[in-house]
């Protein structure tokens, strides 16, 4: 018999378990097995603690242990911040980092540094890897596709697609791209980022799910 795909929830699974970081852990867990992400433990974190000469926070090592898309070897530390995420340096100079002074509460705030110093990101690291989560499986190479849509079609998506349940983000590459927002579908991704004039992501887990989305916004002009 033909393996079925086990359909993921993204909007609702991270809902039932948004206010437990153990459960958004889980969540993480849950997300990389269903959408083909790298998953952990990831090897050289001990390595990465011995070379900057700091104990890793109890949360970023929970994060090491069950992602495998955040590669420790980058990690820095640099102006009272340990730095433990960087974006492909051929797309942008962007780092995701925990300020040190803080880095010991059982779900410590992050920061993010996109070439003009560090500022805020999202309050809680499990969060912020939810994040990088849902961005790594969009810039997947398989059932994924991206169009602009035009002001009055914006809230189509917002209409016919869950919110999953972060805040609004900074668009990291262009800010003035801002704000990113993620929805979702069982078997899709979305992720907006613009308040006017929007760019769509999105990803499927089936080639059904795909034409699922495509039907759902008939009138985007899709890259591909």
């Amino acid at each position: 018999m033909e393996n079925e795909v086990a359909v993921f929830d993204t909007a609702k699974a991270l809902r039932q378990r948004l206010d437990d970081p153990a459960a958004v852990w889980e969540f993480l867990r849950l997300f990389t097995t269903a959408w083909g992400l790298p998953s952990g433990p990831i090897a050289g974190v001990d390595q990465a603690e011995d070379r900057q000469g700091v104990r890793l926070p109890v949360a970023l090592r929970e994060a090491y242990a069950c992602t495998g898309f955040l590669d420790p070897r980058g990690m820095y530390a640099e102006d009272g911040i340990l730095a433990f995420h960087s974006a492909d340096p051929l797309i942008t100079e962007t780092a995701w980092g925990i300020p040190i002074a803080v880095a010991d509460q059982a779900d410590p705030p992050v920061v993010i540094d996109t070439g003009s110093g560090w500022r805020p990101y999202l309050d809680r690291l499990s969060l912020a890897c939810v994040d990088l989560a849902l961005t790594a499986a969009i810039d997947g190479d398989t059932l994924t596709n991206a169009c602009e849509l035009p002001p009055e079609q914006v809230p189509s998506v917002a209409a016919r697609f869950d919110r999953v349940p972060l805040p609004d983000l900074p668009m990291w590459i262009e800010a003035e791209d801002s704000p990113v927002r993620w929805y979702s579908r069982p078997g899709q991704l979305l992720r907006t980022h613009g308040d006017d004039w929007a760019w769509v992501w999105i990803r499927a887990q089936t080639p059904a799910d795909l034409e699922q989305i495509y039907a759902a916004l008939p009138a985007a002009r899709w890259s591909r």
